[in-house]
C-alpha cells in the first residue's frame, strides 16, 4: 500500500475518533521518521488533523518508529504506548508531554478513563 493510500485510510478511520480541543491551542506538527519507509508528519489544530508525506521543516515533536503499522497501532491504542516505549519500539525528541497526549488523541471517548488525584 502506498503512503498516500495509508494516509487516506487513516484519515477515514481516525476522523470519528479524533478528539478536538484535546491538544494545547495552536498548530502542532508530529514528525514520524520510520526505519523501514519514508517519513511523514501529522499536522493538528484544535479541530483538524491531516497526515502528509515528507519532512516538515519545523516539527513540534519528532517520533522514531520502525514502520507505519506501529504508528497506526499506537494512534488507535491497539499497541500500548508505554509498553512500546519501554521496549524501545519508539522514541521521541521534542516536547515529550505531546508524545503522551498523541497516544490519546484518537482514543475512543468511552475508552478514556478519568482519574482523580487525592492528596
Amino acid at each position: 500500500m502506498t503512503s498516500e493510500a495509508y494516509f487516506k485510510r487513516w484519515q477515514t478511520l481516525l476522523t470519528p475518533r479524533f478528539r478536538p480541543h484535546f491538544l494545547p491551542a495552536g498548530h502542532i506538527v508530529f514528525q514520524f521518521r520510520l526505519e523501514q519507509s519514508g517519513h511523514f508528519y501529522l499536522t493538528t489544530s484544535q479541530d483538524h488533523f491531516e497526515f502528509l508525506p515528507g519532512q516538515h521543516p519545523t516539527p513540534t515533536l519528532t517520533l522514531y518508529l520502525p514502520d507505519q503499522d506501529t504508528v497506526f497501532g499506537l494512534l488507535t491504542g491497539e499497541i500500548d504506548g508505554m509498553a512500546a516505549f519501554m521496549a524501545g519500539q519508539y522514541r521521541a525528541d521534542g516536547n515529550i508531554i505531546l508524545s503522551q497526549l498523541l497516544l490519546y488523541l484518537f482514543e475512543k471517548p468511552g475508552e478514556v478513563l478519568a482519574q482523580q488525584v487525592i492528596d
